[in-house]
């Protein structure tokens, strides 16, 4: 009865460890699309991390999409294929059709 004990206390903790383990990697996981420090941290503003601009795409077309700043410090991400914008927020974009086509570039476009 004694050596059932050990078994099941050795079992209960290898289940602890394994679940820390998880834990610990999937918080590794999602800080990876993390956002800069807010603005005040250090004088800067929040940005959009590469990883997750690496996969974000333009709701029209479903293509790639590049981060833009224009002359007064606000950022944009460019559709150079059709010349919609979308504004970005606080490290946050705005990815909807509507923002794309009322702030639509005709320069920004490439043949």
């Amino acid at each position: 009865m004694k050596n059932l004990f050990r078994i099941i206390g050795v079992a209960a903790l290898i289940g602890v460890g394994v679940m820390v383990f998880r834990a610990l990697r999937q918080y590794r996981e999602d800080s990876v699309f993390d956002l800069a420090p807010a603005a005040g941290a250090g004088g800067q503003k929040r940005s959009i991390s590469p990883e997750l601009l690496s996969i974000l795409a333009d709701p029209a077309d479903k293509g790639p999409i590049e981060l833009l700043s224009d002359g007064e410090g606000k950022e944009w991400l460019v559709n150079r294929r059709n010349g919609f914008r979308y504004p970005v927020e606080d490290g946050i974009p705005i990815m909807l059709l509507e923002e794309g086509e009322k702030n639509k570039d005709e320069s920004l476009i490439q043949k």
